[in-house]
């Protein structure tokens, strides 16, 4: 007896182990075939997943032949007093225990069963959210034992953990749909969009970002590369160094002539940085970057303090309260990631030409 728990013991703990490095549901199926006889010995196996309402059903696979499945389809799963217990109740049934003598032996599951040399059936819920969204299904041969309390243990076991790692793998694979739809709007960004880590690899580029950044035919690393490259690595070392979460740099082009201005925000994950990324020429840097996160007034205040104008100065020119310049202010300061003027000036000449800015006049 003890033998026999420390095998089973031994079975659950791969059968846990291996569902917790599976990362699709095509991998989850695959670990319960391959490891849940270790943990639930059976004659015949099932895996079956459903719509909403249990119907229809999305998926069933098996370890019994095509016409098992067939004939189970056709007139068992109707007539199936196990299936109805662990559909009305969210626990493992069988039909030995669970189910009486008489309704089971009258039933379509069983007829259909005895068909493959079968006749004691056990099922245990695949549960999503708190709904009953599949089963997992075992059967003993005629002249074998039937299934036991121990058993019924053993199924809750294996439900448990299915249940978890198939939710875990539908999450993953919404989150890769959801990274490729957020790809696909990236690449419509009419600016690139780079996101690498503090080591300064690039994670991820949009289209305008590979456009300006990758030289052309990725032959080589060439001296643009490298220099385009250090943009993102000054960054990185003002963010250690500084403990700022934004920073901005640019190089002239020596292939395009053009300049190329890199705006960097730390990720609030804080191991990775967002980095917009604009290729133009010296005329069309007045705006770039830092004035896209502001709003047109928020634009003409920052303009304003650019010049060196005092609070009361700023009101007049702007027609507005003292009160309200400074209220402008502090949500200049919030989206530009500064903390008072002179880091403000500072950015806005590091960015631009404050000159070309809305007129302030």
């Amino acid at each position: 007896m003890s033998s026999k728990l420390g095998l089973t013991g031994d079975g659950r703990h791969r059968f846990a182990l291996e569902l917790q490095q599976a990362q699709t549901i095509d991998d989850v199926r695959d670990v319960y075939f391959g490891t849940v006889h270790q943990v639930l010995p059976a004659d015949g196996i099932g895996f079956y997943r459903f719509g909403r309402d249990t119907t229809p059903v999305l998926e069933s696979r098996s370890t019994l032949s095509d016409r098992f499945m067939y004939a189970y389809e056709g007139t068992g799963r109707r007539d199936d007093p196990v299936l109805e217990l662990v559909l009305e109740h969210g626990l493992p049934a069988d039909s030995h225990h669970l189910v009486s003598p008489r309704r089971w032996d009258s039933s379509g599951a069983r007829s259909v069963l005895l068909g493959e040399g079968l006749a004691y059936s056990m099922e245990a819920p695949l549960i999503e959210s708190g709904s009953v969204v599949g089963t997992i299904n075992f059967a003993r041969a005629t002249d074998g034992k039937p299934f036991c309390e121990e058993d019924l243990t053993s199924a809750g076991f294996i439900s448990e953990h299915l249940s978890l790692a198939m939710e875990r793998a539908r999450r993953w694979d919404d989150l890769g749909e959801w990274a490729s739809l957020l790809e696909g709007t990236f690449d419509h960004f009419p600016h690139g969009v780079v996101v690498s880590d503090l080591d300064g690899r690039r994670l991820f580029s949009n289209r305008g970002g590979r456009n300006i950044l990758d030289s052309p035919g990725h032959a080589r690393e060439t001296s643009r590369d490298r220099a385009i490259g250090g943009l993102f690595d000054e960054a990185v070392v003002e963010f250690l160094e500084s403990g700022r979460k934004s920073a901005t740099t640019n190089v002239r082009d020596n292939v395009t002539g053009k300049k190329i201005i890199v705006k960097s925000y730390r990720a609030p994950s804080q191991d990775s940085v967002i980095s917009l990324v604009y290729e133009c020429i010296d005329e069309q840097a007045k705006a770039l970057p830092v004035w896209g996160v502001l709003s047109p007034r928020e634009q003409e205040i920052a303009t304003l303090v650019s010049q060196g104008l005092t609070t009361k100065r700023i009101a007049q020119k702007a027609f507005v309260s003292e009160n309200t310049v400074k209220q402008h202010l502090k949500r200049i300061f919030a989206k530009t990631d500064v903390h008072n003027r002179a880091e403000l000036v500072q950015l806005i000449w590091t960015s631009g030409d404050p000159r070309g800015l809305p007129d302030a006049q």
